[in-house]
């Protein structure tokens, strides 16, 4: 008697939140308890995930852990991004439902959205887990709105700062390295800003000063704005 087909599993995108354990959502702690196997992204070959190790206390010992490599952009991301729904694809092919973690929400800047598409196009089923923002964390340890009223918010990568117009509410992303430039089109625009490094993360901290702001680089941080 043959033996009946193997029900494939479930690819979960769950967001993790900026980075301390505690910002989890419950729903995000479930869905990685009753995952099979986890996996998590790093910004470098054989580098550390900060997504897995936000969530490492709600891993327990017989998940299945892998971290891939998720270079930011170019032809090796989408190298990279296949070779991962490869993998991926092969566990929801033995049944296992999987637990993609990505830092922040995984709708926001995220290697997930790509890698979705993959899953999706191959008719897998898919669901994602949302999950606090680091400009959602960012202003709430600065006490400062997002936006208020009728107004509305523009969220951008540095990169693309020049393109700020008449908005009164402002949040930038990715600000590491270029945060020179970002604070001279804000100080010409004539805004007032925040500058929060490692949200919820060990050596959090909050300048508002652009001699402090330069003086204190780091990767995981953002700015948020606003003006009269």
């Amino acid at each position: 008697m043959e033996s009946k087909a193997t029900k494939l599993g479930t690819l979960y995108g769950v967001g993790v939140g900026p980075g301390g354990e505690e910002l989890l959502t419950l729903k995000a702690v479930n869905v990685i308890k009753k995952c099979d196997v986890i996996i998590a992204p790093s910004a470098k070959e054989g580098g550390n995930s900060i997504a897995l190790e936000t969530a490492k206390n709600f891993i327990t010992e017989d998940k299945e852990v892998m971290v891939k490599h998720f270079p930011m952009g170019g032809a090796e991301q989408e190298e990279k991004i296949h070779k991962a729904f490869k993998t991926i694809e092969e566990k929801l092919k033995e049944g296992k439902d999987i637990a993609f973690l990505t830092i922040g929400d995984p709708f926001v800047y995220s290697t997930y959205i790509y890698l979705l598409k993959y899953i999706k196009d191959h008719g897998y089923n898919t669901e994602t887990v949302p999950g606090i923002t680091s400009f959602c964390a960012g202003a709430s340890i600065a006490g400062e709105p997002i936006v208020i009223g009728d107004e509305r918010v523009l969220i951008l990568p540095a990169s693309q700062v020049d393109k700020i117009t008449d908005e009164k509410f402002v949040v930038i992303m990715k600000v590491y390295r270029v945060e020179e430039k970002v604070l001279d089109v804000l100080d010409k625009k004539g805004f007032k800003y925040v500058f929060v490094k490692r949200a919820y993360r060990e050596g959090q901290e909050v300048f508002r000063n652009r001699e402090e702001i330069l003086k204190n680089k780091d990767y995981m941080s953002l700015i948020i704005a606003q003006r009269d």
